[in-house]
C-alpha cells in the first residue's frame, strides 16, 4: 500500500487525503451528534445570541454602523435571538444593539453561509443544525490534520491519541459546535505553524507565502475574537520549537529552525496588529471619531486583563486542581492535574527507553510539544487573570488546546516506542 501510494502523483495524493479527512470529519460529526445541541448540550448559549443577531440582520438586509455582532432587543430581552432565528421572525432594525468589543468576522461569515443554506432549508432550526454541523466538521478536519502530523513523526498510536483527545472531551463535544467561539479557528495558527514546518522539511527553506499563512491564520482567529490570544499564538510555534530542539539534540544545524520560529512569531504578531487595525476602523465607523473608537478598544482590551482579587498563582491553582474532567473515558474521568502527571510520567518513561537504545531519539521533540502544550493554557491564566476569574465556564476548555491531545500523544508515542523492534532505527 505504501509503495502504491508513493507512485501516485502528488496532486492525486493530496486530493485523496483531503477526501478522507472530509469523510471522516463528517462521520465523526454525525456519529457523535455534534450537530445536535439537545443530545450533547451547548456551550455558552448567551454569547451565541450575538452571532444569531448578526445573521438575522444580514438575512433581512438590515445594517448598523461598523458591521459588528449584536442582538435585537425583544421586550427587554437580548438573549432570545437564537429563537428569533429559529422562527424566521423579522426583527425591528431599530432594536439592534451592536456589540463593539470584537470584530465579529464569524457573524458575517455565518450570515453568508446562512443565506446559502436557506436555498436548501427554509426552517430556522434545520439551518441552525447545519451551521453547528459545519463548525464541527471544520474542527474535526483541523484535528485530523494535526493528528496526521503526530502520526508521521511519533507513530500511529500517537496520532490516534491526538484524535482521541477530541472525541473523548466533554468540553469539545459541547463547544466545537458553538458559532460564537468557532473553536476550529483556534487551531488555525497551529495548522499554519505546521505548514511552515512541512515546507522547511520538504524544500529546505520557507517561502514568503508560508509566513503569510501564519499571518492570515492569526488574523482570522483574532477577527473572530481576541480572547485566549496567548494560547493560540503559542500553538503556532509548537512544531517549529520541536524541530529546533530535535536539531540541537542531534547536533544538526539548528539556527535555521530558530529563524523560522522568529519568522512565524513576527508574522503572527503582524496578524494580531492587522486585526486590531480592522477593529479600530469598525469602531471609528460606529462612534464617529477616532478618540471614541480608541477609548472603546482600550476599555475592551483591558477590562478582562488587569485587576481582580485573586493572584496569578491562585487563578492557576483554581483550574489546575479543578476536579472537572478534561477527558472522559466512560467511568474514568481525567481532571487537569491527572493529565499533567500522566504526561510527565510518559515523558520520563520515553526518555528512559530512548536512553537504553543509545540516544535521545525523538524525546527532545516530544518534550517540546508537551511542554509548550502545558504552557499554552497557563499563559492565558497568567496574562488575563481577571478574565479567568469572571468566565469560569470558559477557561477549562483551554486544557484541550493543547495539553489534553499532547498528553495522549505522549502516551501513544511511549506505546509505539515499546512495541517497536529494538534494532529498528528511528527517523529523526
Amino acid at each position: 500500500m505504501q509503495s502504491f501510494w508513493k507512485r501516485l502523483p502528488a496532486a492525486v495524493r493530496a486530493l485523496l487525503a483531503a477526501a478522507c479527512v472530509l469523510a471522516l470529519s463528517l462521520a465523526l460529526t454525525f456519529a457523535l451528534h455534534n450537530q445536535d445541541t439537545w443530545r450533547t448540550g451547548l456551550w455558552d448559549d448567551t454569547s451565541q445570541s450575538l452571532v444569531f443577531g448578526r445573521i438575522l440582520q444580514m438575512q433581512h438586509v438590515q445594517s448598523a454602523p461598523g458591521g459588528f455582532l449584536g442582538t435585537y432587543e425583544v421586550d427587554g430581552d437580548t438573549a432570545g435571538n437564537r429563537y428569533l432565528f429559529r422562527e424566521n421572525a423579522v426583527p425591528d432594525p431599530d432594536t439592534f444593539i451592536s456589540y463593539s468589543h470584537q470584530t465579529g468576522l464569524q457573524g458575517a461569515a455565518f450570515g453568508i453561509l446562512n443565506k446559502v443554506y436557506s436555498l436548501f432549508a427554509r426552517g430556522g432550526e434545520a439551518r441552525e443544525r447545519m451551521l453547528y454541523a459545519t463548525n464541527a466538521v471544520l474542527f474535526y478536519a483541523a484535528t485530523l490534520v494535526l493528528a496526521g502530523a503526530a502520526w508521521r513523526v511519533f507513530g500511529p498510536l500517537a496520532g490516534a491519541g491526538w484524535l482521541a483527545a477530541a472525541v473523548f472531551s466533554p468540553w469539545l463535544q459541547r463547544g466545537m459546535k458553538d458559532i460564537y467561539w468557532c473553536t476550529w479557528t483556534w487551531l488555525l495558527p497551529a495548522l499554519a505553524g505546521l505548514a511552515v514546518w512541512a515546507l522547511a522539511r520538504r524544500r529546505g527553506r520557507v517561502p514568503p507565502w508560508g509566513y503569510a499563512l501564519v499571518f492570515a491564520a492569526v488574523l482570522v482567529r483574532c477577527m473572530c475574537g481576541f480572547e485566549f490570544i496567548s494560547d493560540f499564538l503559542i500553538l503556532c510555534e509548537i512544531p517549529l520549537l520541536a524541530a529546533w530542539a530535535q536539531a540541537l539534540a542531534a547536533r544538526q544545524p539548528a539556527r535555521c529552525w530558530f529563524g523560522r520560529m522568529a519568522g512565524a512569531g513576527f508574522a503572527a504578531v503582524g496578524g494580531v496588529l492587522a486585526a486590531l487595525g480592522v477593529w479600530l476602523w469598525q469602531n471609528r465607523l460606529y462612534f464617529g471619531s477616532w478618540g471614541a473608537a480608541w477609548a472603546n478598544v482600550l476599555e475592551a482590551s483591558t477590562r478582562h486583563t488587569v485587576g481582580g482579587e485573586m493572584s496569578i498563582p491562585a487563578v492557576i491553582g483554581q483550574y489546575v486542581f479543578s476536579q472537572d474532567p478534561v477527558l472522559q473515558f466512560g467511568p474514568l474521568a481525567l481532571p487537569p492535574l491527572a493529565l499533567v502527571v500522566l504526561g510527565a510520567a510518559a515523558l520520563a518513561l520515553y526518555a528512559l527507553a530512548q536512553k537504553r537504545r543509545g540516544g535521545p531519539g525523538l524525546f527532545p521533540a516530544l518534550a517540546s510539544v508537551w511542554g509548550l502544550s502545558l504552557l499554552a493554557p497557563l499563559s492565558w491564566m497568567a496574562l488575563a487573570k481577571m478574565h479567568c476569574q469572571i468566565h469560569t465556564h470558559l477557561v477549562p476548555m483551554l486544557w484541550n488546546f493543547a495539553l489534553a491531545p499532547a498528553t495522549l500523544l505522549a502516551l501513544g508515542a511511549l506505546a509505539h516506542q515499546a512495541l517497536r523492534p529494538a534494532g529498528k532505527r528511528q527517523k529523526q
